[in-house]
């Protein structure tokens, strides 16, 4: 038996194990909020907590940031059709709860508001991103000072360049003098939006053996098709699964857009945990570092702290002022988190149970989810800290000492990467590959 399939007894023994202490973390904030069940859709919020203030002596310099876009639209027509075909179905045939009609007006409004406009930027978003720029600004107004050069790059996604737009804009405003350059290019795919199914595949085998037993383990749609549906009509439902699984993301994405209304009232607290579980394992599985595949996952990430290395290097010579802000996506921010063992983000552990402990989405890519690294310089000084924060928090370098937290030496930090970049290889693909 090779080594990724012990991994995977492993897990499925671990199935019928409980471990209650794991979950407690999660389980007791999803149970505070709700909202944080929706994961990769969760819509932003700027945390209320002080940050801590720089050392006497030390003024920021330089700001580098990676930055998911804001609140989309799902992606595609095909998104929102499969729930609607069925919901609509049991409208013709009476079949349909009142809680059933109730779902069946809310898909149809969000079906509607994103007609024509899949995965692109909602109001919301562009708003998230002003609101994020003027929060780094008010933070840091010795790094946006007259003639300050802010290098802005996002993929060449609508929604990603829409939310640099919305934030470069926002900047403008605040001080017309910031010398702003722009750019959205497949130039910077290799860092910014990179991918590699090559590698993907290579550890993701098993992907199909490993989520049939995760939605075995997590999706008990039983008791909402009860809600949804007349007892008559329950056993017509083809895939209740998918379909509990749909309406959960239809849940989530209603975040996205102001004043529409969500499914909470379909979802008891016991689902609402267990569908999070769900999606937060294929995050875990499919950017993180799960064993099952290879614990590697987050290497996906090395083009893109390295170029964090190399422009820090370039700015930190001037000796003035300025910022590098990257806009892209989710599935660049994670492994991108879990690479640099944000407050432990790279813990690998082969128990299910346990997953929830140390790998939680809603605190990694929320819509608009981010990451800053603040430096700061001393006069007379060559020591340069840093201050790194995840969606505005403070956050550990797993593994990076540090005698200052929650700053941490520049030397320390751009040794430990540069270290940690060398020693990934990630092959290369055709010239003619398509990744997207």
């Amino acid at each position: 038996m090779n080594k990724v399939k012990s991994l995977f007894c492993i897990c499925i023994a671990a199935v019928g194990m409980q471990s209650i202490d794991a979950q407690t973390r999660a389980e007791l904030e999803i149970r505070e909020n709700p909202k944080l069940a929706t994961g990769k859709y969760l819509a932003y919020e700027a945390p209320t907590t002080p940050l801590t203030p720089a050392p006497e002596g030390y003024v920021p310099c330089y700001i580098s940031t990676y930055a998911r876009h804001g609140s989309r639209y799902l992606t595609g027509k095909d998104k929102y059709e499969p729930a609607l075909t069925i919901m609509e179905e049991a409208e013709k045939n009476n079949g349909l709860t009142d809680d059933g009609k109730k779902t069946l007006e809310i898909l149809r409004q969000l079906a509607e508001i994103a007609e024509n406009r899949y995965g692109e930027l909602t109001p919301k978003g562009a708003r998230q991103h002003q609101e994020l720029a003027k929060r780094m600004f008010e933070n840091y107004p010795e790094i946006f000072t007259d003639r300050a050069h802010i290098d802005a790059r996002s993929t060449y996604k609508t929604r990603a360049f829409l939310s640099m737009a919305a934030a470069c804009v926002e900047l403008k405003g605040l001080n017309p003098k910031l010398n702003i350059t722009t750019d959205a290019s497949q130039h910077d795919v290799y860092f910014i939006k990179y991918k590699n199914p090559i590698y993907s595949d290579s550890c993701q085998h098993n992907a199909d053996s490993v989520f049939t037993e995760a939605e075995k383990r997590f999706v008990h749609p039983e008791r909402i098709m009860k809600v949804l549906f007349k007892p008559e009509y329950i056993s017509k439902v083809k895939n209740p699964g998918k379909l509990e699984c749909d309406l959960f993301e239809y849940h989530g994405i209603s975040q996205s857009s102001d004043n529409m209304p969500d499914l909470s009232f379909l979802f008891n607290g016991k689902e609402l945990f267990d569908l999070w579980q769900l999606n937060n394992f294929e995050w875990y599985y499919e950017q993180g570092p799960s064993p099952l595949s290879g614990g590697k996952m987050p290497n996906l990430a090395r083009n893109l702290l390295r170029n964090i290395v190399e422009a820090a290097d370039t700015a930190l010579v001037s000796k003035k002022p300025c910022a590098t802000l990257r806009f892209g996506h989710d599935t660049n921010l994670a492994p991108l988190v879990a690479l640099m063992n944000i407050d432990g983000f790279n813990h690998s552990t082969a128990n299910w149970d346990s997953i929830p402990q140390y790998y939680q989405t809603y605190r990694m890519i929320p819509m608009c989810g981010n990451l800053q690294l603040i430096f700061f310089r001393k006069k007379d000084s060559k020591d340069i800290l840093v201050k790194p924060l995840l969606n505005e928090r403070e956050v550990h370098l797993t593994g990076i000492k540090t005698d200052c937290f929650p700053f941490y030496h520049w030397e320390d930090i751009r040794k430990a990467w540069i270290e940690l970049t060398d020693k990934i290889y990630l092959p290369e693909l055709p010239e003619d590959y398509e990744t997207d």
